[in-house]
């Protein structure tokens, strides 16, 4: 019975293996470059945003507030890269105070002293609960819906709760936000 060899034949399958892999490698990165090369969803694609307290209020994207800046750039203790940039939108305060009782002018601090859950959740399931209490007169608590002057990249947006309270721990700083519920007692 001849021996098979490894020769030549083995070589070339070897080679083809690999150039194959270079071929398909070169068209998935090429891919990858194009899916990152449009990473903003398209007009229109961004969802509302949910506020649900006493009352319930739905914010188109194009009409929240782009006012209010956080300078992520300035915090020293921020060690999560993707928050070291300037956002914008609008106070969370001002938000909370839209639908936090039956006033919408106006945030209510005595309710927000005797304290409430402010729960925010992402369109992936993820959710974070603050106290009232933690925003009282912080102005610099925001969603946002702008970073670095353009809207949220997908994978972050469309908003985002931001603010100085994000330092080493990122809960708080709930990114792919759309919702925002008020959990009375």
């Amino acid at each position: 019975m001849a021996e098979r060899s490894k020769g030549p034949r083995w070589r070339t399958v070897g080679i083809l293996a690999v150039a194959s892999a270079v071929v398909l490698g070169a068209s998935v990165a090429v891919s990858l470059k194009v899916a990152d090369a449009d990473s903003t969803p398209a007009r229109g694609a961004y969802p509302d945003l949910v506020l649900r307290g006493k009352l319930i209020k739905r914010i188109p994207w194009a009409k929240l507030p782009t006012t209010v800046l956080w300078d992520g750039t300035k915090d020293s203790d921020n060690r999560h890269t993707e928050l070291q940039a300037r956002f914008r939108g609008q106070t969370l305060y001002k938000l909370i105070g839209l639908v936090d009782d039956r006033d919408p002018k106006t945030f209510n601090v005595a309710k927000a002293k005797r304290g409430y859950g402010i729960k925010f959740i992402a369109s992936d399931g993820y959710s974070y609960m603050m106290d009232s209490r933690r925003i009282i007169g912080k102005k610099t608590w925001i969603v946002a819906r702008l970073k670095n002057g353009k809207p949220l990249p997908q994978g972050e947006g469309p908003y985002r709760d931001v603010g100085s309270f994000v330092g080493f721990l990122a809960g708080p700083s709930v990114k792919m936000l759309v919702r925002i519920e008020l959990v009375f007692d």
